[in-house]
């Protein structure tokens, strides 16, 4: 394509901004100019660009009359403030916040299973792409319910301390040297020891006892699938790796299913691979790679039309940042 783009990376500095800037490289997004941007413009560190180092700009006094296209990965405050501005001006935003999931107008895009809706993306000029747990578990579950209704799912999602960006890797790299040095953990910011533990929540707990990540999930679902039936139970946990997702799912179907059968329909996905001899981790397969990785393919013994799998995936990159770039390939060349 000859026709160049300007972009906007809002949080550029962040893991998953940081992870997008890459891949715009990687995959030579025809960029004109890129401008990273962030709410506290005296940050330092924006990672690289076509080996120059990025400087961030002010994002209170931006001109979104420069750019087409901006992808807002910074949190939901700033977000919420000025994405609606930019698509007020004309600016093409795909958002990774998950900041509109209550906003009926602006579709929620994976783009290898329900590209077509950003053709709706002119009513608002915005562009969800779901969180990296829902981008995982639906590139997986898609090709099983296109095949055979799937009636009940049953999720826990570990998550590695990347979900919770820099500062969730910078407090396990400290709370790991301190205790193996036998020193005490101070000015702990979790629930409790981050370090060589689990915990047992992702977010603030609700007053019915869920998780706003939990919540997330559930409410994700019911826009991606038009269903509020509610027929997803998850539970999200804390562990003690730096990054990748990993998803343990169990499924009940309608009727009963080979877990053969269902190898053949996950392999015929572009972004699974599947090998029945191995069973993928976070460290030793996620992390760098832009596959959803599956193993432990099974049936659920107590349950006729249950069925087992667990996958593997890197959140920062294979989840948020890739989606939201193909997000954008996909509206360059069919719908801008």
């Amino acid at each position: 394509m000859s026709e160049q783009f300007n972009i906007a990376v809002v949080g550029a500095h962040t893991l998953v901004g940081k992870a997008l800037i890459e891949l715009i490289e990687q995959r030579e997004f025809p960029v004109d100019c890129l401008y990273p941007l962030a709410a506290d413009a005296s940050i330092a560190d924006a990672g690289m660009y076509k080996n120059k180092p990025l400087k961030i700009k002010e994002l209170n006094d931006f001109d979104w009359s420069q750019v087409h296209l901006a992808f807002f990965c910074e949190d939901q405050e700033s977000t919420l403030k000025f994405a609606t501005i930019a698509a007020e001006s004309g600016v093409a935003v795909i958002d990774t916040t998950s900041s509109f999931i209550d906003r009926q107008d602006i579709p929620m895009v994976i783009p290898h299973l329900n590209g077509s809706a950003i053709a709706d993306f002119r009513n608002s000029n915005i562009i969800s792409s779901p969180s990296s747990a829902s981008i995982q578990l639906w590139t997986v579950l898609k090709p099983i319910a296109d095949q055979v209704a799937i009636t009940r799912i049953n999720l826990t999602n570990h998550h590695s301390v990347s979900s919770a960006g820099e500062s969730g890797i910078k407090e396990l790299a400290k709370q790991c040297s301190k205790l193996l040095n036998g020193m005490q953990i101070e000015d702990n910011p979790y629930s409790a020891q981050l370090a060589f533990n689990i915990l047992p929540t992702v977010g603030q707990l609700g007053d019915d006892g869920i998780s706003t990540d939990e919540r997330l999930i559930n409410n994700e679902a019911a826009k991606f699938l038009g269903d509020d039936s509610g027929f997803i139970n998850t539970v999200s946990v804390m562990t003690p790796v730096f990054y990748g997702l990993a998803q343990s799912i169990n499924i009940e179907t309608i009727s009963p299913i080979d877990p053969e059968e269902v190898a053949q329909w996950l392999t015929q996905c572009d972004q699974i691979e599947y090998d029945p001899t191995h069973v993928p981790t976070q460290v030793g397969d996620a992390s760098g790679t832009d596959m959803v990785h599956v193993g432990r393919l099974r049936s659920d013994l107590s349950h006729p039309n249950g069925l087992n799998v667990w996958t593997v995936a890197d959140n920062t990159r294979a989840g948020t940042a890739l989606n939201s770039l193909k997000i954008a390939e996909l509206l360059i060349r069919d719908y801008y």
